[in-house]
């Protein structure tokens, strides 16, 4: 490849001291070697200062913006994107790895694809680097109820300007928003190749939504307005019942499911009305997505009362797009539990 196209790593750190210099290493030592790395440091309090002040001596790639107060992450990230020089823009973590060959292959794949955005699989190490597990997100359609776009991509720098920047409100999600608002004006296409090392470990900010109850607070509340605020964009008479519907699925709220046959009319009309947008025009896939939400939905009843019932509304209502495996569940679970 003719690496004539500029890259744009982003990489926004806090008190990154214990794994950032794995991190930057995996930057510069990319086969695709036209990139520049701009490290947004917000304020570390740690030695990571010390570290990225001596990585910035020995390779001209690499810049330095000190945040002057501690900003959080969507903010780091909008400041580090507006100093980015590149056509393609990327950003990754203080504690994760690209694998050698990342940017070559997303690149790549991106212009041969004519395409906006890009995202890969990925795989899980541990603390020390150990592999864990590889993590495949397929489809976009998978978008309307969880991040599966994940943690390897690249995009035209385009699609940031469009989107207006991360939302500096929607700390602890900004990722996820960024990827569904960018989803209406940008057309993705998913890589499959493995091509990132996610580490996961105590201390990182994914784990904390789940172990510390002010951050899981914070997250309920953001993904609330995230979902609002993306459906409004669609469609403003079925704002609250969709967007609870994410939210509740999300967040692993009960719900009952008197409520998807209440509102099953009101879920039809979005699915018609989010497929007139690229990523979404494959009705049988966002079908087939919200199929799987409402099959869980089903599945999570406390009882087997009334569930012949309702596996028949939802063999009614999707046999069209619905596979032996979901028959087959629906059939079980309406006599055992």
């Amino acid at each position: 490849m003719i690496e004539k196209d500029l890259i744009s790593i982003i990489l926004p750190v806090y008190n990154g001291e214990q794994f950032i210099a794995d991190s930057i290493n995996s930057c510069l030592n990319q086969t695709y070697s036209n990139i520049e790395l701009i490290i947004v440091n917000d304020c570390s309090t740690d030695t990571t200062l010390e570290i990225i002040q001596g990585f910035e001596k020995q390779d001209s790639r690499i810049r330095i913006i000190n945040n002057v107060t501690n900003l959080k992450l969507p903010a780091s990230l909008n400041v580090g994107h507006k100093a980015a020089n590149g056509l393609f823009l990327s950003w990754t973590s203080d504690d994760n790895l690209y694998k050698k060959n990342a940017i070559e292959e997303l690149v790549s794949f991106l212009k041969n694809k004519d395409s906006d955005f890009v995202y890969s699989n990925f795989s899980t190490i541990d603390l020390n680097g150990k592999a864990k597990r590889k993590v495949l997100y397929k489809n976009k359609e998978d978008l309307l109820f969880g991040n599966s776009v994940g943690s390897c991509f690249l995009y035209k720098k385009e699609v940031f300007i469009r989107n207006k920047g991360y939302n500096e409100s929607l700390f602890l999600v900004e990722d996820y928003d960024f990827w569904l608002r960018a989803s209406l004006h940008s057309l993705f296409c998913h890589l499959n190749k493995d091509l990132y090392k996610y580490r996961l470990h105590d201390t990182s900010l994914t784990n904390s939504i789940h172990t510390d109850k002010v951050k899981n607070a914070l997250w309920k509340k953001n993904i609330t307005e995230m979902y609002s605020g993306f459906v409004n964009s669609i469609t403003t008479n079925e704002n609250e019942v969709i967007s609870q519907f994410q939210t509740n699925i999300l967040t692993y709220q009960n719900i009952e499911f008197s409520w998807v046959k209440n509102h099953f009319s009101t879920i039809k009309s979005f699915v018609d009305k989010i497929n007139h947008f690229s990523n979404y025009s494959n009705k049988s896939k966002v079908e087939t997505v919200f199929l799987k939400q409402i099959v869980h939905v089903f599945m999570s009843s406390k009882s087997t009362k009334g569930n012949i019932k309702k596996a028949f509304f939802i063999i009614k209502k999707y046999f069209h797009i619905m596979d032996f495996n979901t028959f087959k569940t629906l059939i079980k679970y309406s006599f055992f539990k």
